[in-house]
Parts: C-alpha cells; sequence; structure tokens
C-alpha cells in the first residue's frame, strides 16, 4: 500500500474546506432578480448585496417574516419605495422605544 504524507493529507483537508467555503459563499449570493414586487408588510428587513468575486449582480436582499428572502433589483422604484417605508418604520419603532423607556 502507498503511505500518505501527512503534508499531503493536511493540502487536501484544506482543499475541501475551500471549496464547502465558496460553494457557501454562493449559495448566499444573488444570482438573478426575482420576479414580482413584495408587499412592505411582508418585509422584516433587508440586506445589500454589491458586486464581488461570487457575486455577479447588485441586489437588495429582501428578509420576510417568514423567513425567506427574494433578490431585488435595486434600481427599480418599487425597491427604493421600500426601503424608504421600512427606514421610516425602524425609525418610528426605535422613537416608540425611547418613549417607552423614558416613562418607565
Amino acid at each position: 500500500m502507498a503511505q500518505i504524507s501527512g503534508a499531503a493529507v493536511m493540502f487536501l483537508l484544506l482543499l475541501t474546506v475551500s471549496l464547502f467555503c465558496q460553494d457557501t459563499a454562493a449559495w448566499a449570493c444573488c444570482r438573478r432578480y426575482s420576479k414580482g414586487q413584495l408587499p412592505v408588510h411582508l418585509i422584516r428587513g433587508y440586506s445589500i448585496q454589491t458586486i464581488h468575486a461570487i457575486c455577479n449582480i447588485n441586489a437588495i436582499i429582501f428578509h420576510t417574516y417568514g423567513g425567506r428572502k427574494m433578490c431585488a433589483d435595486p434600481t427599480q422604484p418599487w425597491v427604493t419605495d421600500s426601503i424608504q417605508k421600512l427606514t421610516k418604520r425602524a425609525w418610528a419603532l426605535k422613537k416608540q422605544k425611547k418613549e417607552k423607556l423614558i416613562l418607565n
């Protein structure tokens, strides 16, 4: 039987881990935009994706209350409108929380 050196085993292990990490990152990346519009009342929050090595498009990733994600084109008017509404909602919640702390 052929013997495998410790260095060869370590190299194969690192190669396997790096391939897994790249595959995981690619899975979390929007590669195309979803069709249709998402009603703002279903959106819990959003994240911004910029073009980089793995992700080939700029996108807004909307996160729903149901745990789903939707990739949207940041240049679409409904997307920018939804972001504005979410920002207003966040400020209102922050203000409400602050007022509640003051009263208690």
